[in-house]
């Protein structure tokens, strides 16, 4: 069925479909009964009042609003987001009076809950200045914590040019300030020392060569690619347990990997530096998935948690369809389909600390999703959404897009666009 707008869906109403994941687990023969922005009741089937409106979607199961937890944010996404059914995302780099206005104002527009870490803190040469904060040395790299979290965000952002030894007093920082600290890290500073300082999150896998393969050849991702790496087997072992002892949490977006295998259009390149655009460079990156995905699945033989996030916009990622990418990608590393379902809905919402996410419960926001068949036994490559409902807001495919094509129409600059182009309607399908 065809996502009905929200005019037809106020005040207490229902939704219906073959099978409901909560969350957990998957369950039949029930409906929820939704009452504004919340979930009010979960029923069975043939007890819903006969007064209400229904929005059944038979042949579907209902979702809970899908997470993506790593977004670099701008405007022409937030529609498409939606239109998968990625009802919020954790953007972990932009500036930050910019995307803390977002955050503010998401409501009045066709976008996801947005969660907002401010700028990434880097060290005296950042390697993205437009969404970036230089820290000089170690005073200036603790009060930029100390400020980031007085802006109000959402969380502290750590980058790759930071020395090692700043990095505990910026994690006590953050901490002390209740903000969860994430690192992509690299540089000086691998993910031991991160996990070491206290980082509670690490991105891409990103600084790990450093500690797997101390006299590794060089390179970004792509140098998970070379044939040498197969020498770091027993390192890699080791690694895994200092991961799971240290108690951090991974956020590998293998999607931004996967992307990384299909040469760019001329019009949207990726940059040199990650010798992507080449079939050759195309190659080196299918193989460095393929080591990526291994040794996850050796992080989640330890138990080490996982998170689903896919670094949008970046190697023309396509915002929401690219989640759920990512959680099929999550499943060739060993996760059930389940369980990367849960990493992008019950285990992010735990990540978030919003406890009103990510689940369907009575009391829990209606964020929710309906999807065509039963993703919690195959994760689908081209989901059918049948309907998207963010804070009890029924929204229409069809408007989605329209607003997606609008806004990437517009000339409305985003802070990030000076280095990280914004695509033509074609490059995403639109």
């Amino acid at each position: 069925m065809a996502a009905e707008s929200s005019s037809g869906y106020s005040g207490r109403w229902v939704c219906q479909a073959d099978r409901v994941f909560d969350g957990e687990c998957i369950h039949t023969g029930e409906a929820l009964i939704v009452d504004g922005d919340t979930i009010a009741a979960i029923v069975p089937a043939h007890l819903v009042p006969p007064a209400l409106p229904v929005l059944s979607a038979p042949g579907c199961t209902v979702l809970p609003g899908l997470m993506d937890l790593h977004v670099h944010f701008m405007r022409w996404q937030g529609p498409l987001f939606l239109a998968y059914g990625v009802t919020t995302i954790r953007d972990v780099g932009n500036q930050q009076d910019w995307i803390l206005a977002r955050r503010a104002d998401c409501e009045k527009h066709l976008w996801p809950r947005i969660y907002a870490f401010g700028p990434v803190l880097d060290g005296p040469v950042p390697a993205h200045p437009s969404f970036s904060r230089a820290c000089a040395d170690l005073a200036s790299a603790r009060t930029a914590v100390v400020e980031t979290a007085a802006a109000g965000t959402d969380g502290i952002k750590l980058y790759t040019g930071l020395h090692p030894e700043w990095l505990g007093a910026m994690v006590e920082a953050g901490h002390a300030n209740g903000l969860h600290v994430s690192m992509h890290c690299g540089g000086e500073a691998g993910v031991l020392a991160a996990g070491a300082a206290g980082v509670d999150e690490f991105f891409h896998l990103d600084g790990l060569l450093a500690d797997i393969w101390p006299d590794n050849p060089g390179g970004w991702l792509s140098t998970w690619g070379h044939p040498g790496l197969a020498s770091t087997f027993d390192h890699q072992e080791r690694i895994a347990d200092r991961i799971r002892e240290l108690g951090m949490i991974a956020t590998p977006t293998l999607a931004f990997w996967d992307a990384n295998r299909h040469p760019r259009s001329s019009g949207y390149p990726a940059p040199e530096s990650i010798n992507a655009g080449t079939r050759a460079g195309a190659d080196t990156w299918r193989r460095a998935l393929a080591a990526a995905q291994q040794f996850l699945g050796r992080l989640l033989d330890r138990g080490v948690p996982v998170l689903a996030g896919t670094d949008v916009p970046c190697a023309l990622l396509k915002p929401g369809l690219s989640l759920w990418r990512e959680l099929s990608l999550l499943v060739e590393c060993g996760m059930s389909p389940i369980e990367s379902l849960r990493a992008a809905t019950s285990r992010a919402a735990a990540c978030l600390g919003n406890e009103r996410l990510g689940r369907i419960a009575p009391g829990c926001l209606a964020d929710v999703v309906l999807v065509e068949g039963d993703p919690t036994r195959q994760i689908p490559d081209d989901p059918r959404i049948a309907a998207v409902v963010c804070a009890g807001r029924v929204l229409r495919a069809a408007d989605l897009l329209l607003q997606a094509r609008e806004e990437l129409a517009s000339n409305t600059p985003d802070p990030i666009e000076g280095e990280i182009a914004r695509p033509l309607p074609a490059d995403l399908g639109l």
